[in-house]
């Protein structure tokens, strides 16, 4: 009867983890074709279309974890939680997709990658007292808003190479977020099956944390990512993972932060893993435009050397 009751519930969480990963490829599909559509109506950069739209629908899934984990008083989860995606977003997925296929970014995605880069280190200095405060949290949120502005006006319509070729409705915006939304559900199918098989098998709660659940929740930008390498759209690839770490680092722990103050608890590991991946990417997008298979190549040892650390019980 047990074991009866217990093969039926592997087949629920495997039959979750199935239709999570059909829901996230069609849905990936769609969404590509649906930024070059509004792109191409409005005349405005593919590049930002990713790094505001795109990337706040994929970052859902970071947004509500740790802002509940906030809530419940739960200050490493919220603070991981944030990082190990901006680790993952650079070092896996990035990876992947430079891998499939060259990626090519342009000049925007550069000089976005410095305000990536600049956001860390702002969270680094606001917590370097131990603590992110409500106030904290506030500036985080401030500086987000600070940079919308900028990029809207800067780069809306730079490094374009078509004419406005309709013009843009609110079900266009409605379907982006839509599309994004069923990335988010669909990652959320692929975590609950997976989290479920591992605890089942007896992994510990802190490896599934950083693996099963962190790369489930990365898994709409991974999706986006790998689609744009496929389809030669590098600069949606690049853009939606710059957005989404800017996001981490502003919103998904301002938010966090403004619900309740956070405990900087976070490993000078885990900062020097963030920035091991992240400026190489920075001085690839300077020097080439883009992510190349070398600089693929070494996004992927280094997440294996994370994951190594992890199964070896090192605290990150």
């Amino acid at each position: 009867m047990f074991r009866g009751r217990r093969m039926l519930e592997f087949a629920v969480w495997t039959l979750s983890i199935v239709i999570g990963i059909a829901i996230l490829v069609l849905a990936g599909d769609r969404l590509s074709d649906k930024i070059i559509e509004v792109a191409r109506k409005a005349g405005i950069s593919p590049l930002v279309i990713s790094i505001v739209l795109v990337s706040l629908s994929t970052t859902l899934p970071e947004i509500t974890t740790s802002a509940l984990a906030s809530y419940q008083g739960v200050n490493g989860i919220a603070l991981g939680n944030a990082l190990g995606s901006i680790f993952a977003n650079i070092a896996l997925i990035l990876g992947l997709a430079s891998m499939i296929r060259p990626l090519k970014a342009g000049k925007s995605a550069y000089e976005n990658s410095l305000v990536m880069l600049a956001s860390l280190v702002f969270l680094i200095l606001l917590s370097l007292d131990g603590t992110l405060s409500r106030l904290d949290g506030l500036l985080l949120l401030l500086a987000y808003a600070v940079y919308l502005r900028w990029l809207l006006k800067k780069h809306a319509r730079s490094e374009v190479d078509w004419e406005p070729s309709g013009n843009v409705t609110a079900l266009d915006y409605v379907l982006l977020i839509v599309l994004g939304l069923f990335l988010v559900g669909g990652a959320e199918a692929v975590v609950f099956g997976g989290k479920n098989i591992a605890q089942a098998l007896g992994i510990s709660d802190f490896v599934i944390g950083a693996t099963v659940v962190a790369i489930g929740t990365s898994l709409p930008e991974m999706t986006n990512a790998l689609y744009g390498a496929i389809r030669e759209r590098g600069s949606i690839s690049v853009g939606n993972i710059i957005g989404a770490n800017i996001m981490n680092a502003l919103v998904v722990l301002g938010i966090a932060s403004v619900i309740r103050p956070i405990q900087t608890g976070a490993s000078v590991l885990t900062i020097l893993l963030v920035l091991f991946a992240m400026i190489p990417m920075i001085v690839s997008l300077k020097r080439t435009g883009g992510i190349d298979r070398r600089v693929g190549a070494y996004f992927l040892v280094l997440y294996v050397v994370y994951l190594v650390l992890i199964f070896s019980g090192v605290e990150l």
